[in-house]
């Protein structure tokens, strides 16, 4: 089975008033930080390098992937990003033909750094633009422009990426549905092959939480904001970009290997502050506190993180034990990462990995959402309707 590595950069050229992600703008500690996360690397590799990334509930692509998210990793130098992915490589033995994906910021990102990360190793790459409509990008408060995002998308295609994403933010105060198709034919002319669409959401304490309060749905009216989401779904499936999660399309045989994982109930190992992880029956995290994570890999034994991941040993300076899942939580993990996806929940896998019928665990919670309308089944298979995907948080609270 495949390994899975998610790797948090957790440095930022500055911070967006929308982002409740981990993450800095000094930039002081970065060669601290990266010799932080190798010598983690070094210490996990041994741990779970006979482990395999279990896939209890879906056949995906059975492929290795590393993830280098943020933050963002296009602000640092290049030889640290590149030294860290070496060292991911060699430690857990990642397969050569693994999904390696890193997040750039059209802002950040360089020919020079660019031809970095393909000798590197890298072959996908997420660019964060988020709107091409400049008043859009101003309401933000993103560093790039339009051109500059257009710039950064032909320098991605020319470095030699092929499987390259684009983020586009939805139901932004000033934004048309006309203007978000005009985005996607620019993303589409440009080679983009998956795109990430998600509505703005006000998060606790962030900016734009202050600024705007519960008043944002005065400013976009939750019925244009959906929709702005449903024809938005809709014009990328008449372009061939199937949508196969609530927030991702994607051109045939481009679908996100790693977050297909998350949502396949995978488990997912995790490098630096503010990462989390998933091995066996622990969910574990690292501490939103760069220093803390730095002094503590400089501490720590093998034996100590051993039994940290095995959850043997309790919450430490950085790293901390979130839950210990029992074969229960587990089940209901099922229903609230699979209703994410186009294809739902899959019956027969369900009952494959814990021997029991998904109806009879969830018997009530499905008929009642079937009968309003917000479930549908479709031969083994249990996913949201169309207004169901208005309402999907409470549909998965039901299970939970």
């Amino acid at each position: 089975m495949a390994r899975h590595i998610y790797v948090h950069n957790p440095f930022c050229a500055r911070k967006c008033p929308y982002c409740d992600f981990y993450s800095v703008t000094d930039a002081s500690l970065t060669k601290a930080f990266y010799k932080a996360a190798i010598r983690e690397t070094e210490l996990a590799g041994p741990v779970i390098s006979g482990t395999a990334g279990t896939n209890p509930v879906a056949d995906i692509d059975n492929r290795d992937t590393v993830y280098f998210g943020g933050g963002t990793p296009s602000v640092p130098d290049s030889r640290f990003v590149c030294s860290l992915l070496d060292s991911v490589v060699k430690a857990f033995g990642v397969a050569s033909d693994a999904e390696i994906t890193i997040e750039v910021n059209p802002s950040s990102v360089s020919e020079e750094k660019l031809a970095d990360y393909v000798q590197a190793g890298f072959n996908r790459i997420s660019a964060g633009v988020q709107s091409l409509d400049d008043k859009v990008l101003k309401t933000l408060g993103r560093l790039h422009d339009s051109k500059g995002a257009v710039d950064a998308l032909e320098k991605i295609r020319k470095a030699g990426f092929e499987n390259i994403s684009a983020d586009l933010m939805t139901g932004v105060p000033g934004e048309t549905p006309e203007g978000i198709r005009r985005d996607i034919d620019v993303f589409r002319d440009l080679g983009v092959k998956h795109i990430s669409t998600y509505s703005l959401m006000l998060e606790e304490g962030t900016s734009f939480f202050d600024r705007y309060g519960k008043t944002i749905e005065e400013l976009v009216p939750p019925e244009i904001e959906r929709e702005m989401y449903h024809g938005t779904r809709e014009y990328l499936q008449e372009l061939g970009y199937e949508t196969y999660e609530i927030s991702n399309s994607a051109l045939p045989g481009y679908r996100s290997i790693h977050n297909s994982s998350y949502w396949n109930s995978c488990e997912y190992f995790a490098v630096g502050a503010g990462s989390h992880g998933y091995i066996g029956d622990v969910r574990y995290g690292h501490k939103d506190d760069l220093s803390a994570y730095i002094d503590e890999m400089n501490k720590i034994t093998p034996e100590e993180y051993k039994a940290f991941l095995e959850g043997n040993m309790k919450d430490m300076k950085s790293l901390y034990v979130e839950e210990i899942l029992t074969r229960e939580d587990k089940m209901r993990e099922v229903p609230f990462l699979r209703l994410r996806t186009s294809e739902g929940i899959l019956l027969d896998e369900f009952r494959k990995m814990f021997g029991v019928e998904f109806e009879d665990v969830f018997g009530q919670a499905v008929k009642r959402n079937i009968g309003n309308g917000l479930l549908e089944r479709k031969e083994r298979t249990l996913r949201l309707t169309r207004s169901g995907l208005d309402l999907a948080n409470k549909v998965i609270e039901d299970f939970l």
